[in-house]
């Protein structure tokens, strides 16, 4: 995958390297995953918000480094698809939403079944700022929802509120 110059501004191609050695140095200070942190209500962890994103849509971007990816899309239908350009995301969301409303859109894998009401239009979930602002919302609603259950509420980002599984939020925080 190209890291794109609009994912350099905006802090979204922070790689994570493969091998443990190296993690000491990565730091989400001033990036769109602390921006989205500090404007929510509960506050969660960047680096829990990158985790959940990192391990949603993760992309080999050079040798030894992943990122997420902010295009990603993911329904029952079709499984994983990372375009390579926004204008082929943008064309390839309609037809993943027309096939199954319970798509999975950008690198939160935000589920426009149950948070598309979210934004005005779907394609907005494929801007990072959004997209990780949005997951950091529904992370706090579940929280509140689940606060014996932090697994449980990690698994509401992609699959709702009401249809989360421990199983999926264990998943997720193992990362």
């Amino acid at each position: 995958m190209l890291i794109h110059k609009w994912m350099l501004n905006l802090g979204v191609a922070v790689c994570l390297p493969l091998s443990a050695g190296d993690a000491d140095a990565f730091s989400l200070k001033g990036t769109l995953w602390e921006k989205a942190s500090q404007a929510s209500h509960c506050k969660p962890d960047p680096l829990l918000l990158y985790s959940i994103a990192l391990q949603e849509s993760k992309s080999l971007v050079s040798k030894g480094m992943v990122a997420p990816q902010p295009l990603a899309l993911r329904n029952q239908p079709r499984g994983a698809y990372f375009p390579s350009t926004l204008e082929e995301a943008r064309r390839a969301l309609g037809e993943f939403i027309a096939e199954d409303k319970l798509t999975d859109i950008g690198m939160m894998q935000i589920n426009y079944r149950w948070n598309g009401s979210r934004v005005e239009q779907p394609v907005e979930l494929l801007n990072p700022e959004v997209n990780v602002r949005v997951g950091a919302e529904i992370l706090c609603e579940a929280i509140a929802a689940n606060r014996m259950d932090i697994h449980l509420a990690i698994a509401a980002i992609t699959r709702g509120i009401r249809s989360a599984s421990r199983m999926h939020g264990n998943m997720l925080t193992r990362l």
